[in-house]
């Protein structure tokens, strides 16, 4: 999200009673269309919906034109019959027009609500064939599986760029900007096998031997793991249920590599940990490149 800094309203100048001017409605309407400045709200409708809870100046006061889709017709009744003298300031309110930055979030444009699922290969296939059979808690729960997958993968990325900044300080090149270019085309483990290789070929022996090495690579085989893998579904047989009459049904996720077809359990709570591991190696070698790389 985007931060956006509101100027409060200007509470310690005194209170200017309607009836306002053509002249100072203007000035309030440019006060409320303001984005840093903190807009007169209805008090009924500030927390529902913050645009539609605007106050519009008039004559009298600030009336709210809050409207409901069912009940168009019907208006909220709130009035202030007042404003703050500060609000009514030619010279205030173009500062704060100069001040105010319209932000336009780009990325986030989908307006639907519409919930978004992660479909397996299978639940595809099916659907292809206008056979379908769709498991929603289990599309469900792949969609929760796969969310914090990519918060794991994302927050292990941004290993990348310190990994570059290393090389760089490590190699000092006679043009940085070059090598940089050069080394946004390299993959994490081609980054972190050369600090490995710069440490061991010229660095001091403290330095090379607190490197935290193992737990980079450790939070790198677990980002590519989950970004190589598919998540399925196991569901065992049928089994007597150990404390009481009937049968239980154990049903685990698998995470299964592309690669090497090797398959293991894959828990909400282990993600979480994951994404804590990749927090703390990246801390690690934040730590480790303060106290070896400084200038």
């Amino acid at each position: 999200m985007a931060l956006r800094l509101t100027l409060g309203l200007p509470a310690d100048t005194p209170k200017v009673h309607a009836p306002f001017t053509p002249g100072q409605i203007a000035v309030l309407r440019r006060w409320q269309a303001a984005p840093i400045a903190e807009h007169m709200r209805c008090p009924r409708h500030g927390d529902v919906r913050r645009e539609s809870s605007d106050l519009v100046p008039d004559v009298s006061g600030w009336r709210c034109a809050f409207r409901t889709p069912d009940y168009p017709d019907l208006a909220c009744s709130y009035v202030v019959d007042w404003a703050y003298a500060g609000m009514l300031d030619e010279n205030d309110v173009r500062l704060l027009e100069g001040m105010s930055v319209d932000v336009v979030e780009v990325s986030f444009d989908d307006d639907s609500n519409e919930p978004l699922n992660v479909f397996s290969d299978y639940d595809l296939l099916l659907a292809f064939h206008d056979e379908v059979d769709l498991d929603w808690e289990e599309i469900a729960e792949r969609s929760a599986l796969d969310q914090r997958r990519g918060l794991v993968i994302t927050q292990s990325t941004v290993l990348e760029d310190l990994l570059g900044d290393v090389i760089l300080r490590l190699e000092e090149p006679d043009d940085p900007e070059a090598r940089r270019s050069e080394l946004d085309q390299w993959m994490i483990g081609k980054r972190l096998k050369r600090v490995e290789s710069l440490l061991a070929s010229g660095a001091s022996p403290e330095a090379n031997r607190s490197f935290p090495r193992e737990e980079l690579w450790a939070a790198i085989q677990r980002r590519n793991e989950l970004a190589h893998g598919n998540i399925t579904r196991v569901a065992s047989d049928p089994y007597p249920r150990p404390d009481g009459p009937g049968r239980a049904l154990r049903v685990e996720w698998h995470l299964a590599d592309r690669r090497t077809r090797e398959s293991r359990l894959i828990t909400m709570a282990g993600l979480r940990e994951d994404v804590y591991a990749a927090i703390a190696a990246y801390t690690s070698l934040l730590r480790w490149t303060v106290a070896n790389l400084s200038d």
